[in-house]
């Protein structure tokens, strides 16, 4: 009896094991790869954070407020098949207006703002596709991108310090 349980236990990781190790969980990829720059604020992390799969040449975005009084660091991560330039923008939710964008900063990785009025955004986060998955040969083809990798999103929040003596 105890041979055919050890032996059918043996079986069971033996086949569970490459589907353990091909999946993508994604789900707090934030959490453990979107590692701030070290400063002394006392931010602490907010529930808006998202972590996803993405495919190059994919965009996704989230929907969040910014809260009046408080100061917020955005910070972004990604996996290296993805690489390095992963674009993201702050939107205005309700006039589409584009807040911030990393991409007139060099695809910096981290941005931090005080808010001066709570507002409604989205965070559109961007993976630009390869050259080669642009191009479309002469019968009409073109090639789907296949490179995927987690992508996360950190939102850390504090109180505005009080500023003055």
């Amino acid at each position: 009896m105890k041979k055919t349980l050890t032996k059918w236990l043996c079986i069971s990781l033996v086949a569970l094991l490459p589907t353990a190790v091909m999946s993508q969980d994604c789900v707090d990829y934030h959490k453990a790869n979107c590692k701030p720059p070290q400063t002394s604020a006392n931010y602490s992390t907010d529930q808006a954070s998202r972590s996803g799969l993405l495919m190059k040449g994919q965009s996704s975005e989230f929907r969040l407020t910014f809260y009046q009084g408080r100061d917020y660091r955005i910070t972004i991560c990604s996996e290296a098949p993805l690489g390095e330039k992963i674009q993201y923008q702050i939107i205005d939710w309700e006039d589409q207006s584009v807040l911030y964008d990393n991409k007139e900063f060099n695809y910096e990785k981290n941005f931090e703002f005080s808010v001066l009025i709570t507002r409604n955004v989205k965070i559109v986060v961007s993976v630009p596709a390869d050259d080669k998955t642009l191009k479309t040969n002469t019968i009409g083809f073109k090639p789907k991108p296949t490179q995927m990798g987690c992508v996360g999103v950190l939102i850390e929040s504090m109180i505005t310090p009080k500023k003055g003596f």
